[in-house]
């Protein structure tokens, strides 16, 4: 069962709404793959979430490799 930490009308990371700039929405990030767990972002905060330097840490709690495993499978479950 998937969990959303937040819903789609304010981001997680900077708490403001949806941008028009960004196509009014905001993006899905993966906090965690199993269990699945959802956070809703503006893409230049998931950029920052990301962010080589100074990532957001909290909302990474997965290791390296988990998302290629976990969209190959989903990808299986559809074929």
């Amino acid at each position: 069962m998937i969990r959303y930490l937040n819903k789609p009308d304010m981001c997680i990371v900077c708490f403001m709404k949806p941008e028009i700039g960004y196509g009014n929405k905001l993006i899905k990030h993966h906090v965690s793959y199993d269990p699945e767990i959802i956070a809703y972002v503006h893409y230049h905060c998931h950029q920052k979430i990301h962010d080589t330097d100074k990532p957001i840490n909290f909302l990474i709690q997965y290791e390296d490799g988990e998302s290629r495993k976990f969209y190959a499978a989903k990808k299986e479950v559809k074929a």
